[in-house]
């Protein structure tokens, strides 16, 4: 098996994280470190989820952006795609934490289909369903089940963290200001991602794949540039290993801990070829 050198390390900063703006709005840094065991200081540090799950809807590979900025639906076509993964074809529901290889399909002669594959797509369900805890000193900080700032304190004990439900809903915020990590600004319904480096594409999509934001917004759709185009021919076989980083963000003030909510969405790509 020949690994192909083709890595994809991007970052999915779904609205959820900036939906408590009046708590968290300027807290980010291009980096934000691994928590220490402290409380934080008017700032964020990183744990890993105790649960993490999303599901996903989609997966392409394509030659072109399959989402430019004057579409309203993502066009595959144009895009010249393949696509991976389907649940209205495979009828199997991925959430990327029990499954993470999606196998190259044949593409036989199909010349529209040879070529230079540059954009990893990818549609989940808008809703991530997260838990997790975070102790300091004798104390242990959990999720509640009504939000990110619905913290359960106690002593150590074996109880577990309540799962929570984070959505997308506007990438300004309620207050329509603009993000920092959007390229100009962003819109309500799409942001072009520059955040520790990484760029990507992210938007709002609703029932029918179109792009929205609100309460209309029932999926999410990413794109990101591989680093190095793979190329695919007619006889490339093999398949595509997604890993994600199952990380929380924990909020606090230096005194205690005001939120835990589900940090920048991290995930890695790799084309194994046989």
């Amino acid at each position: 098996m020949v690994i192909k050198k083709n890595f994809l390390l991007k970052i999915i900063l779904p609205y959820f994280i900036w939906g408590i703006s009046s708590l968290r709005g300027q807290l980010y840094a291009n980096t934000i470190l691994s928590c220490l065991g402290d409380i934080p200081n008017k700032t964020s540090c990183l744990i890993k989820a105790t649960s993490y799950k999303i599901n996903v809807e989609r997966i392409d590979i394509c030659q072109n952006n399959p989402f430019p900025s004057f579409r309203k639906t993502p066009d595959y076509i144009n895009g010249n795609c393949i696509n991976l993964y389907d649940i209205r074809k495979d009828s199997i529901k991925y959430n990327l934490n029990r499954n993470s290889k999606f196998e190259l399909p044949n593409i036989d002669n199909n010349i529209n289909k040879q070529g230079n594959y540059n954009f990893l797509s990818m549609i989940f369900r808008n809703k991530f369903t997260v838990s997790g805890e975070y102790t300091v000193g004798d104390k242990t900080y959990k999720t509640g089940s009504k939000g990110p700032r619905n913290i359960i304190v106690g002593k150590n004990n074996s109880s577990k963290p309540e799962k929570i439900d984070e959505k997308l809903t506007n990438w300004r915020g309620i207050q329509d200001k603009d993000n920092k990590y959007c390229e100009n600004g962003g819109t309500s319904s799409r942001c072009e991602l520059n955040y520790n480096n990484f760029k990507l594409t992210a938007i709002g999509l609703n029932a029918d794949f179109e792009e929205t934001f609100g309460d209309q917004t029932k999926y999410l759709f990413y794109s990101s540039r591989f680093n190095s185009p793979i190329k695919i021919k007619k006889d490339t076989k093999g398949y595509f290993d997604i890993k994600y980083q199952k990380n929380l963000e924990v909020y606090g003030n230096g005194k205690v801990i005001k939120s835990i909510s589900t940090a920048p969405f991290l995930f890695k790509s790799a084309f194994y070829e046989d």
